[in-house]
């Protein structure tokens, strides 16, 4: 009988053990990628047994670096997930939760909040909202699998009302895509609190961090690149895309004057491509800032989406910006060629199609004056306003159109 017993003891000591290893693998690589730079948010990382989020995978791929899937609809679309660990710590570097914060999060995994409650300890306190029910029944599943089921409060409603009850927040983490900032959040915010949304900007996926300043404005900025399970209910995204030619697509938010079919025909003509003689090194990150200030700048906005083995247009991988004259009878988006002679440098560009000459050019001027204005300096900033603010008191800049709290989108010289 004893022995029965030690042998278990041992076996169950045994893939304690490995699991440790395991996590302290993801950690180290974590640290090493500068994806988490505190050792609060280290210690939090080894204190929360990941694979207890992710009871039916195996504890080997419960510890990659990637997201996990958890739920998905009759159509195998992404209903909800495990994000990915450089994401979740990301996130947390933007939200930068201390001890005694009260945390209200706005979509529910379990895995998040067991990690906000290891930095904001027993004087804190954690709130998670999902409109899910098989998604809070499953947070809460795990968190009582790892003995947490006191420690973090889990409710099944809209996230976008917030949780008003126990408000006002020190931090509040979006953990779903939305496709607005809603005034909620904002109104059950403490006056020096954070908000970190990832947010749908015309279409990109944005993680943003926003503070107050001053009453009725707040404003941040951030602008990694996220993927993340849209927001359901009130706050669901407006984003649509459209086929065009085949192997190609574009994809659009708050963008008018959009003929799917006038628009497929101007890209099946001949292309013209207009070089800026803006290069950039391949190591600078410069796609992701591009995207953004066409997004701003352009009133026709559109993120081109191709697949090189179905299309011979040389739109960039990922996507592309993308605009088109009023009737869509001419397109233009950007483009990219290597400098000769140089293996690491590349070339901005523009490819038209139709005969609309200017709307190639305005494009090129615009790469030009990205290049000479905000090159190599602070990106854009996200204002947002209280709603019914007067646009006269905003900070001049891209009115993002949207329900929920007004937002605006500008860049800062110098």
């Amino acid at each position: 009988m004893n022995a029965v017993s030690d042998s278990s003891v041992d076996e169950e000591s045994s893939e304690l053990g490995a699991v440790a290893e395991l996590n302290g693998q993801l950690v180290a690589e974590l640290e090493r990628a500068g994806r988490i730079s505190n050792p609060e948010v280290a210690e939090a990382f080894l204190s929360t047994p990941r694979h207890l989020f992710l009871p039916d995978v195996a504890p080997a791929e419960a510890y990659t670096d990637d997201y996990q899937p958890t739920d998905r609809d009759g159509e195998g679309r992404l209903l909800s997930s495990v994000s990915a660990p450089w994401l979740v710590a990301e996130m947390l570097k933007y939200l930068r939760p201390r001890p005694g914060n009260s945390v209200l999060e706005v979509g529910s995994g379990g895995y998040n909040a067991a990690l906000l409650h290891q930095l904001v300890g027993g004087t804190g306190s954690v709130t998670s909202i999902d409109i899910d029910p098989v998604v809070t029944e499953r947070a809460s599943r795990c968190l009582r699998a790892a003995g947490l089921e006191h420690s973090v409060r889990v409710l099944t409603g809209d996230g976008a009302h917030g949780v008003p009850d126990a408000a006002p927040y020190d931090r509040i983490e979006v953990t779903v895509q939305a496709a607005a900032i809603e005034q909620a959040w904002l109104d059950q915010l403490a006056p020096d609190g954070v908000l970190v949304v990832p947010l749908r900007v015309r279409g990109l996926g944005r993680l943003v961090a926003l503070t107050p300043d001053g009453e009725g404005h707040w404003s941040g900025g951030g602008w990694l690149p996220c993927g993340f399970v849209a927001m359901r209910g009130e706050g669901a995204s407006s984003t649509q895309v459209h086929a065009l030619t085949p192997g190609a697509r574009v994809r659009v938010d708050d963008t008018p004057l959009l003929d799917p079919e006038a628009l497929a025909k101007a890209l099946g003509s001949v292309g013209t491509p207009y070089w800026s003689g803006v290069e950039v090194g391949a190591s600078e990150g410069t796609r992701p800032v591009i995207d953004l200030w066409f997004a701003t700048v352009l009133d026709t906005y559109g993120t081109l989406l191709v697949d090189p083995k179905k299309s011979a247009l040389r739109a960039l991988p990922g996507g592309t910006p993308l605009t088109w004259n009023s009737d869509s009878s001419a397109a233009a988006y950007v483009t990219m060629r290597p400098v000769e002679g140089q293996s690491d440098r590349y070339e901005y560009g523009v490819v038209l199609h139709g005969e609309d000459r200017a709307l190639g050019e305005a494009l090129v001027e615009s790469l030009r004056e990205w290049d000479r204005d905000h090159r190599g300096r602070p990106g854009p900033v996200l204002h947002v306003y209280d709603e019914g603010t007067d646009p006269a008191a905003m900070a001049p800049g891209r009115l993002l159109e949207r329900p929920g709290a007004p937002m605006v989108l500008t860049w800062p010289k110098g």
